[in-house]
């Protein structure tokens, strides 16, 4: 009888373990090199901007932990009225690269979040343009 005591808070805490991981469509974008290079300082956000492209749309109607897990912390944030935010994160480096206080000229992708939690936009500073395959 102790024994099925466990099990149903086990199950509890292994769903929602399972809810807080990145969606499987998503897990082909190289995560862990993102997020290493904040700011955007190194170059290597770059240099995955086509496979972050092709995941962008995906990203809609994400919860923001999702979007976390998969981009880390953003460079900056801007908070809106009625509980929205955007989030930025850098593309190329710029003058954040030296001061991390102020928003730079430099590309980023910035992402709307909404008042209930949820990616509703995500777009470029300035517009992408693909690598043309040679």
């Amino acid at each position: 009888m102790l024994k099925h005591q466990f099990i149903l808070p086990a199950l509890v805490v292994l769903g929602f373990l399972s809810s807080c991981s990145t969606p499987e469509s998503l897990r082909s974008f190289d995560s862990e090199t993102w997020k290493e290079d904040r700011y955007g300082c190194e170059g290597k956000r770059g240099e995955l901007a086509d496979d972050f492209e092709e995941i962008r749309k995906e990203l809609y109607g994400q919860k923001e932990y999702v979007l976390r897990n998969l981009l880390g912390k953003p460079d900056s944030e801007e908070l809106l009225e009625r509980s929205q935010r955007i989030y930025f994160y850098y593309l190329e480096p710029g003058t954040q690269c030296a001061d991390r206080s102020a928003l730079s000229e430099a590309n980023r992708v910035e992402v709307r979040i909404n008042s209930l939690g949820k990616v509703s936009e995500v777009t470029y500073k300035e517009p992408f343009k693909a690598a043309k395959a040679d």
